[in-house]
């Protein structure tokens, strides 16, 4: 049972979701205002709404953000009985498309490697769907009891560590690690003061800032800061929470909620970045401005890396 604290502070979480909800709910809806604007404007064959893997990766994870929301919101049940209770609802999580959406934006923007297949894109999410569908009705299969209320929310029992830990930790600290391995660097590269070698692809050089690079891509290039910061804001607070949980048996409950709330506000915080970074995507470009803004986004993109494309600038942008 939850005294009434508890039950207050699980009703913030709740709140949380239901805000990340809101947020996930206006992105869909401008994406489809976008997609009608375009059918009026410019012919079918003209325009598609996943272009590129960066547009799939990031619609999955605004996918994954609003189930996961959803499930959020439906825990008020909980909130209204006063005790937390295992039910068949499974809330998705984003980190391994996050993971894609970083190791891709790296690999084409540094290497100039052509990954821009939409059948690429797809792939991926479709092997990450099966592997996540697998592993949830697997483990629900062949475990009697494999979850349990932990004790805020229902997650995988205590008696499943390494189903824990591949099912859900592994995959929160890779994103941690990639976002600050992989952004880090894109941003001194985008700052001109990043570049590869172009005969040996594992060799780096550090050179002066590029006065060439413009305050618009100075901008974008200081929103790949933010992905390191936000992947933080997400992942530490709840890992450092349930990996102490499972520990030590005991853990301030506040701390608890605080993981929890910030997790919650996954939607609220990708859609946040992608409204800052990577608003060229997903056809937030006006049609009649499609050409006109890939011209201008060109010659910022390519102050060392003569090599990319103009796709992978407005990947990046």
């Amino acid at each position: 049972m939850l005294d009434t604290r508890a039950d207050h502070r699980l009703g913030v979480t709740v709140e949380a979701s239901l805000l990340s909800l809101i947020f996930v709910i206006t992105i869909f809806i401008l994406i489809g205002r976008n997609v009608q604007r375009y059918r009026k404007t410019l012919p079918k064959d003209d325009w598609k709404l996943l272009e590129v893997p960066a547009d799939i990766f990031l619609f999955s994870i605004f996918i994954c953000d609003f189930l996961q929301a959803l499930g959020g919101l439906l825990n008020i049940r909980w909130v209204h009985d006063g005790i937390v209770k295992s039910g068949p609802i499974a809330q998705p999580r984003a980190p391994s498309y996050r993971v894609m959406l970083a190791v891709h934006t790296f690999v084409t923007a540094l290497w100039s490697v052509d990954l821009q297949s939409r059948g690429f894109g797809f792939s991926l999410v479709g092997v990450i769907c099966v592997f996540s569908a697998l592993w949830v009705g697997v483990g629900n299969s062949i475990h009697r009891n494999y979850e349990e209320p932990t004790p805020f929310w229902c997650w995988i029992s205590s008696a499943f560590e390494g189903e824990r830990l591949a099912g859900e930790y592994i995959w929160l600290w890779i994103t941690l690690f990639a976002s600050v391995i992989m952004y880090i660097p894109l941003y001194f590269w985008a700052e001109g003061r990043l570049s590869v070698d172009r005969q040996r692809w594992y060799k780096f050089h550090l050179n002066n800032p590029d006065d060439r690079v413009g305050y618009t891509k100075r901008r974008a290039a200081l929103g790949m800061l933010f992905y390191p910061l936000a992947y933080s804001l997400m992942v530490l607070p709840l890992s450092v929470a349930r990996w102490s949980l499972g520990t030590r048996n005991t853990l301030p409950s506040l701390a608890l909620f605080f993981g929890i709330c910030t997790f919650s506000l996954s939607g609220v915080i990708n859609v946040s970045m992608f409204w800052i970074i990577r608003r060229g995507r997903l056809l937030f470009i006006p049609p009649e401005e499609t050409s006109k803004s890939e011209m201008e986004l060109t010659p910022p993109c390519l102050p060392l890396n003569r090599l990319m494309s103009t796709k992978v600038c407005n990947l990046m942008g």
